[in-house]
């Protein structure tokens, strides 16, 4: 049986390979990320910025997308390619069919993620690998005395600048000569007055007493640069400057920059969480269409795509919507059966983690849970591969 599929496997990706405007699709691929960043790009910096934009959208939106519409029709159950006769070899059809629209997906995708990797290196260069502060804590002075209270390193400290509150972070080990990372921060405006500074943060080096300005530059509302000499030892005071705004961060809003590395590894792991993510797709469109037509398998493709991406997505304002209903109703009220189901709704695990792909996106090195989100995207595509040649095999074909 296992030669069999092997065989049918073959013959369809070589028929697909050999198709007239296999070479032409193939070109337009390599060459689709250099173009677009040239045609679109004004800048170096917009050119290097698209590079990485298209990259990434291509892999977790458009072969996602195009696995699922592909699926939906990879098999043609009729008559006149002898599905009626040939009940007992159908399982062996299905995983040859599917294993082929696999492997053309792969091609597809490596070719496309191969010129993204080029581009980057010709368009942008390196990526940075950063490094974050292992805790957080603030400080202030009260009455010549200096107080300090440790902060959780998965949630958000504030510093109120009303009672003079400072964010402290720990530097890790010197890494070299200069210092140089961003401040990602959340701001809450008190409604005393209008907020009055467009950077309402300063960024300090505090070694022992001794405390040095670092330079900044904004970079958004929410985030600042900084750059300086790098100490032996010391620590990253985040310092509120507007009496309006209260500054919160988490230890993971802080980045260090240690080193460059090559783009080469990043996009490695965003291809393969992105094979494993259309993988799935894939083969759950070739579930439902062993037993139903092609356009009813694509909308489960597809509403398996945006559940696990809108919903997903959804779960930071849900959550806040929760807190704020149960901090206005009746202490010891129970959740009703529509709350309980917005809330494992909001929890589902994201088919494209969205962390992954924004760390290329800000030209930061993709770390490397990328794999292992990966494979179990890939492992679950292929749980349902036997499932569906057994149900195809029990498919009823009109004569």
């Amino acid at each position: 049986m296992i030669s069999r599929v092997l065989a049918i496997a073959r013959a369809a990706l070589l028929e697909a390979l050999r198709a007239r405007l296999a070479p032409l699709l193939a070109l337009v691929l390599l060459l689709a990320v250099p173009a677009l960043a040239l045609l679109f790009g004004e800048s170096a910096d917009t050119r290097a910025w698209l590079t990485r934009s298209i990259t990434s959208e291509g892999l977790r939106v458009v072969f996602p997308l195009a696995a699922i519409l592909g699926g939906g029709f990879l098999l043609k159950p009729a008559l006149k390619r002898g599905w009626s006769v040939l009940p007992a070899r159908r399982s062996e059809y299905f995983l040859g069919a599917a294993l082929a629209g696999g492997g053309v997906l792969v091609l597809a995708a490596g070719l496309f993620a191969l010129g993204g990797v080029l581009a980057n290196q010709w368009l942008d260069g390196d990526l940075t690998v950063t490094r974050s502060p292992d805790a957080i804590s603030k400080q202030r002075v009260k009455d010549g005395a200096l107080q300090t209270a440790a902060g959780q390193a998965d949630a958000t400290t504030w510093a109120n600048p009303a009672y003079g509150e400072e964010l402290v972070l720990p530097l890790p080990a010197r890494a070299g000569e200069t210092l140089k990372g961003t401040v990602e921060f959340q701001l809450v405006w008190t409604a005393e007055a209008p907020p009055r500074d467009r950077a309402p943060v300063a960024v300090w080096l505090q070694n022992g007493n001794v405390r040095t300005p670092l330079a900044t530059t904004v970079q958004s509302r929410y985030r600042v640069q900084f750059e300086g000499a790098w100490p032996e030892s010391g620590s990253l005071v985040v310092q509120p400057t507007d009496p309006v705004l209260i500054v919160g961060a988490s230890p993971d809003r802080v980045r260090l920059e240690l080193e460059r590395a090559s783009p080469w590894g990043s996009v490695a792991r965003l291809f393969m969480l992105s094979c494993g993510a259309a993988l799935l797709c894939l083969l759950l469109v070739l579930l439902v269409r062993s037993l139903a037509t092609a356009p009813t398998a694509v909308l489960a493709g597809l509403l398996l795509f945006s559940t696990l991406t809108l919903l997903p997505s959804l779960a930071p304002t849900t959550k806040m919507a929760r807190d704020r209903r149960a901090a206005l109703e009746r202490a010891g009220e129970k959740s009703t059966l529509v709350e309980q189901l917005e809330a494992r709704a909001t929890s589902l695990p994201e088919l494209f983690p969205s962390g992954l792909f924004d760390e290329f996106l800000a030209a930061r090195v993709v770390p490397a849970e990328a794999w292992s989100a990966a494979a179990w995207r890939l492992l679950a595509g292929l749980a349902l591969l036997p499932a569906g040649a057994a149900l195809f095999r029990l498919r009823q074909i009109a004569k």
